[in-house]
């Protein structure tokens, strides 16, 4: 894939008005970019902002945030994901320091209940999932399988990969139009019975699978009393396997949510679960349920997950890139990958609350 050219889009209004503030905010005005493959629904997606860096330093960078934050935030509102390319962000450190400007509440990795190993190199940022290059992320809303979701996701490339390892971006709510439209019947059960997740949390760390954080960590104790007791206050139920790891069945959630502005949104993990979990069953499909028990077909997952990878775009790393992305409006995933990669994330809480129907 050729690499994009800076392209100004005058369309955009707030960096229009970002020429008056030039020596307030240190000469930092990014510029639109178009890239392969962008979508438009019908705003760009994802919404990608180009900078000559230069000798600028991420000190200019965070001042630029700090003052179009608002602006930032509202149009993720719309677009769903943003891309920073070319911004002299080149550590973890000055990763974290574009994360703070956004003034968003830190939600720390370890408060999740995230099956993902992952390591932290602060206290708000970590790699991304550490499943081997040869497993696939499938699409999903982070954490919507737990009580505990982000509103927004950060994303920081330290170093692309050889080949592969292209982040998957899904608009949810487009999404949803097209299964409205194909599976009907389908998207009413959803509405209407919510869906439940099955899981294995093994006993130690298994890092061959994306789905591998011991239970211990996931439930911050290595007591079984403690563990269970933490899993009935969260209203789950559990079964304690003969290998020492746990099964467990979550309580109902929504598969379907609605935003403020009353669009709606296929809001879940089932793609994730039904393509790339095992849950300890012979079939994946078993790894997921209706609310009230009853089976979500295997063919009709087929459909759902054929739907998602043909809407999704694909976000080919470069080295420094910085990606945002609003949790509640797309799905990601991730690509199989030859060589070293290496990409860092954060979750992070909007004091407001992600949906109307809450």
């Amino acid at each position: 894939m050729t690499r994009p050219s800076f392209v100004k889009m005058h369309s955009v209004n707030f960096i229009q008005s970002m020429t008056d503030e030039k020596l307030i905010l240190d000469e930092i005005i990014p510029e639109s970019l178009t890239v392969s493959g962008q979508q438009r629904h019908p705003e760009p997606f994802p919404m990608v902002y180009g900078l000559h860096a230069g000798k600028k330093k991420i000190d200019g960078v965070v001042d630029w945030i700090q003052h179009e934050r608002d602006s930032l935030l509202a149009q993720l509102t719309t677009t769903g994901a943003m891309l920073f390319r070319g911004f002299p962000v080149a550590s973890d450190l000055e990763f974290d320091s574009f994360i703070q400007a956004f003034g968003l509440k830190n939600l720390a990795y370890d408060d999740t209940f995230s099956n993902a190993i992952r390591s932290n190199r602060t206290s708000r940022v970590f790699s991304a999932n550490e499943a081997p290059p040869s497993v696939p992320i499938f699409l999903h809303h982070e954490l919507a399988q737990t009580p505990v979701y982000p509103s927004h996701l950060f994303f920081f490339c330290e170093q692309s990969p050889e080949t592969g390892g292209e982040t998957l971006l899904c608009r949810s709510d487009v999404l949803f139009e097209s299964l409205a439209h194909e599976v009907p019947e389908f998207i009413e059960s959803c509405k209407n019975l919510g869906v439940r997740y099955t899981n294995i949390m093994p006993l130690n760390e298994d890092e061959e699978s994306g789905q591998g954080r011991s239970w211990c960590s996931t439930l911050s104790t290595n007591k079984k009393l403690s563990a269970e007791e933490k899993l009935r206050h969260l209203g789950y139920q559990w079964e304690w396997q003969e290998d020492g790891s746990i099964r467990v069945v979550t309580p109902v959630f929504p598969a379907i949510r609605k935003l403020d502005d009353k669009r709606c949104v296929f809001f879940n993990q089932l793609i994730a679960a039904y393509r790339g979990w095992d849950g300890g069953c012979s079939e994946s499909q078993k790894t997921i349920s209706f609310g009230d028990g009853s089976e979500i077909s295997g063919k009709t997952m087929s459909i759902v997950s054929d739907l998602a990878d043909h809407l999704s775009f694909n976000l080919v790393w470069e080295k420094g890139d910085v990606a945002l992305i609003n949790n509640s409006l797309v799905l990601h995933g991730r690509n199989t990958y030859i060589g070293q990669r290496s990409v860092l994330a954060s979750l992070a809480v909007d004091t407001h609350s992600l949906f109307s129907d809450q």
